[in-house]
């Protein structure tokens, strides 16, 4: 990017983390009308656009994005989880995959496959191997640690799942004291 560039995309990153997602996507329309095929401006737009937009409007964007930038990983993680959010499981699971196919490394695209292997297949086996990915690039990915510590109790692999409780207990996860609680002598 360019000097005045980068200080317009600074400004609408600042109203953007003060919520002021009005000004913001105001800022990041003016990068992109300089550089089209900018990742964190288009990425940035798309995250306003889903948090504030109807959502026939944000999946527009995004698939305005996708176009734009069909091999960044982390607008194919976000598209993930929009179509899981919005009950369209399958096309989410696309994009996820996709998202670990250009990143192995995308803990949320792993944490996200982890999340509907364990809810909507059942196959806690497979969970727990996202989840425990997801672990591998963020040591204190508190969700991941209880999650996979509840796919783990589902394996009957207790000692395991008691260990990865008590983690996301140590990390602040407001359910793992119950979790712990229910299925193990805590002293």
């Amino acid at each position: 990017m360019g000097q005045k560039t980068d200080q317009i995309f600074e400004r609408g990153r600042s109203f953007l983390e003060k919520g002021n997602y009005e000004q913001a996507l105001r800022l990041f329309n003016q990068v992109l009308n300089r550089e089209p095929k900018n990742k964190e401006a288009l990425r940035n737009k798309v995250l306003i656009k889903i948090s504030e937009a109807p959502r026939k409007e944000a999946k527009e964007i995004l698939q305005f994005a996708l176009k734009q930038l069909p091999k960044d990983d982390e607008l194919h993680e976000i598209a993930g989880s929009f179509h899981i959010n919005n009950k369209d499981v399958n096309t989410g699971i696309k994009h996820l995959k996709r998202s670990i196919q250009l990143n192995g490394d995308n803990e949320l695209a792993h944490y996200g496959l982890g999340i509907i292997s364990a809810n909507h297949r059942s196959d806690h086996a497979r969970a727990i191997e996202h989840f425990s990915k997801a672990i591998k690039q963020n040591a204190e990915f508190t969700e991941a640690f209880f999650n996979r510590g509840c796919s783990y109790l589902m394996e009957d692999q207790t000692d395991k799942a008691r260990q990865d409780l008590i983690t996301a207990r140590e990390l602040g996860h407001p359910d793992a004291e119950d979790i712990l609680d229910k299925y193990f002598d805590e002293e």
